[in-house]
Order: C-alpha cells, then structure tokens, then sequence
C-alpha cells in the first residue's frame, strides 16, 4: 500500500487522475493502517491526503478564479467542461442546459478521446438525465444497466460516438431548479467513478451554475437594453418627426427654438401653425411626466391640437375641446399649454395659457415689458378649466421668450433653480443675437448652472424677435 500511495503522489501531479478516487483510496489505506496499528503508515496515508485535498481545494479554486473572470456564457463552458477532462478519469465530458418548457437539452460542450464534438439543436431528454434533472441528485448508471436502457430506447448514443461501460450526471442547480446537467463517460471501466468523484464533481458544477446563471442574466439584461436602446432611437426619430422641421420664416421677424429632453424621449413640445397671412400661430406644451409615458401623452396632445386647429382658431373653444378628449383618455397625465396668435404686420400677441409659464417680453432696451396674468389649469385635470388669456404688443426690436419649466426649475448643486431673474438676464445679455444663438445660450446657461447635476426635466425654448 506504501508503494501504491508513493504511485498516487506522482500521479497527482498529473490532473488526469482521479484526485477525488486518489483520496479515497488513501483514506481506505489510512483506515486499514490504523485497524492494524500501523501508527507510522497511517501517519503517512493521511499525511497524503491532506496534501490531496489541498490539490482539491486548490482545483476549485482555480475554477472559481476562471469563472470570476468570465461573463461569456461559452467561454465558462469551455472552462469548466476542459478542467473537468483533465481531473477526472473520464473520456466523454458534457455540460448540457435543460429547457423544463420544452423538456429538452441542449449540448453546449461535448468532448470524447481527445475530440470536442459539435452536437446541434435542441435534443430529448434521456432517461438518465431526466432521472438527474427529477431528483436533482448525481445518479451513475453501468454496465449492463446502460445496454439495457439503449435497447429501450430511453437513451441514446450520438452518431460517431462509443457505449460507456460508466455514466455519471451531476445537476446543475440555481436556487431551486435545475437548469442543465455534467456528464462524465467512461469507456472502459464499470463504476469509474468513487463516491469523492462525484462529490468533486458536485462542488466544481455547483461553482460554474451560479457563473453561467449570472452570465445568462447578464447577457439577458444586455440583450433587453440594446433592444430598449433600439426602441427608444426608433422613439426619439418618431418625436422628432412629430416637431417642426425648420422655424417660420416671415419678414421682420427671426424665430428660433430648442428643445432638449431630460431621458431619450420627453413630454415637453412646441409648434408654428399658420392661420392666415397675416397670423402665424405658436404652441408650447409641457407634460407632467417624463419618457415614454410623457411622450407618448405629449404626441397625442400635440395631435389633438393640430386637428382642433382646423376646426377653430378661438383659443378657448379649442382648449376646451382638447381638454375634453384627454379627460376621455383616463391617463393621469396633464399637460400645460401656451397658444399663442401673433400678428405679423402690428406685432400684437393674443395667447391663452392653461397653466403654463407666462412669456418674457423685452423692447429693444433690454426692459422688461409687464402686463397682467391670471391663474390657470392644465388641460387632463378637470373639466372646469381656467385659462388666463392676454394680449400684449411685441415692440420694434423687442423679443418675446417662451419657454417650460425645465428652464426655469434647473437646480444647482446646492439646490437652487435657475429662476426668471436669470433667465431674463440671459435674454437681455444676448438680445443682439439672432434668437437660434439665444437659444443656445440659454440652454449653456442651464447646464452651466445644473454644473455635474443631470438635467432633471425636459428643456424647451421659443424666441421671437422683430425686428
């Protein structure tokens, strides 16, 4: 026994052999030493397998190692599946995924006598996988047992590949299920494997399940991020659609616009629509949510508002109508809204505002011009709707600003907003600008002041100037 240990020692260092059946089998010698007091043998078996269960433990660490800087579902196949062809005294090794809704397995790495083997789709289970996947407990089956399950039918030998005289299937276990199965084959021995194997075997497909799991939910949160990155391109490309293309364009006048969402997509939105030749009319609209929801609610407000448009151009008549149909929508979403009507050859403006930030308005000094505002609500709220309407002049050289509340609510670092201050002293610094550059500006302004804080709500500006 003292020569066959002294054998085992070299052998460990070749991770062919069997390190779980090597310490077995030193632990039966250790015993037998120990039942004929032989105190300096059975010093020296233990001694041996103490240093083969640090070969052990050493193994499975090298695989958790391996695994932890894995995240490619293949790649911790491939890992686990050669690790466990130079351990164990096997020469057919599989690592298959079990699919419980469709009942059956996939070979994601399959090697026999020196040949990786590329078995595809999606195949039925066989009676001694089955048997590991129920139970969710190793189970080896030998010898006869196996010719006779072939004869049966319940298993079945891939096309090329040879009968095992031993088969071991360990499962594959996440919480509470099992996901797939490792299978060692030996084509020359019964009962190849010791009850150390299978423990061994257990631990290292126990290290690399939770990996692939962790793999698998990694590449499925990439997988639904690229498609919801994809949808929310094709999503950002349809709202700006849905904005002017270019600004309006009359003599006298240079109007500008920007808008810039807080997410990919925003609730807030503005239009130009002209109502005669003499009249071009402006829309400003802000949603009370933000993204998707937002946007979608923005849309069809913006929708509704067009088509109102050309049945009406009283303002409150066509408030009402609207606010009526997103009532019947039940989406606990509301949206302020500034109409507004400028006339080209006097520079009068007429708007209506249903709970929306009232405009700035500038001569050509830089001053501010004052006129009265009155409450209002936002339309989606209630059917008794108030809306502050007023008309004001737009001097010669003067500029009038509308703008949401994305402008005015920026916060800084220390959590104060931008303010009307502010924003009329942007407007005033930079009146000389064209209203594009004034635009911009503003919006630099923003960012500025927010400084490393994300914009928390969507940003929109108008600019009008006369000349």
């Amino acid at each position: 026994m003292i020569e066959e240990a002294d054998a085992l020692k070299g052998d460990r260092e070749d991770n062919r052999e069997r390190i779980g059946g090597q310490i077995q089998d030193i632990q039966i010698a250790a015993e037998k030493a120990v039942e004929e007091e032989n105190w300096e043998s059975a010093v020296h078996f233990y001694a041996k397998g103490f240093e083969l269960r640090a070969v052990e433990l050493a193994l499975i660490n090298s695989v958790q190692e391996g695994l932890s800087t894995q995240s490619d579902m293949q790649a911790i196949y491939d890992l686990v599946g050669d690790k466990l062809r130079d351990t164990f005294n096997a020469q057919v090794v599989m690592i298959s995924q079990y699919d419980p809704k469709t009942d059956r397995i996939y070979h994601h790495y399959a090697y026999e006598r020196g040949e990786h083997l590329q078995i595809p789709g999606w195949n039925p289970i066989d009676s001694s996988r089955s048997t590991v996947i129920k139970t969710k407990k190793p189970f080896m089956i030998c010898g006869e047992e196996i010719i006779r399950v072939l004869e049966a039918q319940m298993m079945h030998v891939v096309p090329g590949t040879e009968v095992p005289k031993t088969w071991l299937g360990v499962p594959m276990i996440v919480g509470s299920e099992a996901i797939g199965i490792v299978s060692l084959q030996n084509l020359d021995k019964e009962n190849a494997f010791s009850r150390s194997d299978i423990e061994l075997l257990s631990t290292l497909t126990t290290s690399m399940s939770q990996s692939l799991e962790n793999a698998r939910l990694f590449n499925e949160t990439q997988r639904l991020l690229n498609l919801l990155e994809k949808e929310m391109t094709f999503a950002r490309q349809a709202q700006q659609s849905i904005l002017p293309i270019e600004n309006p364009r009359y003599p006298g006048y240079d109007i500008g616009s920007l808008i810039k969402p807080a997410l990919a997509v925003g609730g807030d939105f503005y239009d130009f629509i002209k109502l005669d030749n003499d009249r071009i009319g402006f829309i400003i609209g802000d949603v009370s949510d933000k993204g998707l929801p937002a946007a979608l609610f923005m849309a069809v407000t913006l929708s509704l508002l067009r088509a109102e448009y050309g049945r009406t151009m009283d303002q409150d008549k066509l408030l009402n109508n609207v606010n009526r149909l997103l009532l019947r929508m039940n989406a606990k979403m509301f949206v302020t809204i500034l109409l507004g009507a400028l006339n080209i050859n006097t520079g009068k403006l007429k708007y209506s505002r249903a709970g929306h930030l009232p405009p700035i308005i500038l001569d050509h000094q830089g001053k501010t011009i004052h006129f009265e505002t009155q409450d209002g609500i936002p339309l989606g709220l209630t059917e008794d709707l108030r809306i502050d309407q007023q008309e004001v002049a737009l001097p010669k050289g003067g500029t009038a600003l509308f703008f949401s509340d994305g402008v005015l609510e920026a916060l800084d670092a220390s959590g104060s907003i931008f303010g009307f201050d502010r924003i009329s002293e942007e407007l005033r610094n930079h009146q000389t600008k064209t209203s594009q550059m004034i635009c911009e500006n503003l919006w630099e302004a923003v960012k500025t002041h927010s400084g490393e804080l994300e914009h928390q709500d969507d940003f929109t500006v108008v600019v009008v100037k006369r000349e």
